[in-house]
C-alpha cells in the first residue's frame, strides 16, 4: 500500500478510536494521536484493540495485508472494516473452516 493511502487509513483508524473512546470513556475531542492510544490501552475492549493492531500495522507499513497470504486486501473492503485482517480468499477459506453447518 503507498504511504498515501496508509495515511489516510491512519487518520481514519484513529478517528474511530477516538470516536469509541468518546462516546465510552471521556476522551477530550482535541487530544491526539498519542492520547488517544494512551487511553485506548486502558481498556481492554475488543474493537478498542483491533483499532489499535490496525494503527501498529500502519506504523509498520503492512497494514492492507492479509496476515495469512500477504496478498492486499481491496481498499473497498479496509474502507468498510478497517481491522480487515484477511483478504476476501482467506477469509472465505477460514469462513468455511469454522461454519459448522458445512
Amino acid at each position: 500500500m503507498k504511504s498515501e493511502d496508509l495515511s489516510k487509513f491512519d487518520e481514519l483508524v484513529v478517528l474511530r478510536l477516538k470516536e469509541l473512546l468518546l462516546s465510552r470513556h471521556g476522551l477530550r475531542a482535541g487530544d491526539g494521536k498519542d492520547d488517544v492510544l494512551e487511553a485506548a490501552s486502558r481498556f481492554d475492549a475488543a474493537d478498542l484493540n483491533e483499532l489499535v493492531f490496525a494503527l501498529r500495522r500502519i506504523e509498520k507499513g503492512i497494514y492492507g495485508q492479509c496476515v495469512i497470504c500477504r496478498h492486499d486486501i481491496p481498499v473497498n473492503v479496509l474502507k468498510s472494516n478497517l481491522t480487515a485482517r484477511l483478504c476476501p480468499s482467506c477469509e472465505t477459506v477460514m469462513h468455511e473452516k469454522t461454519d459448522p453447518s458445512r
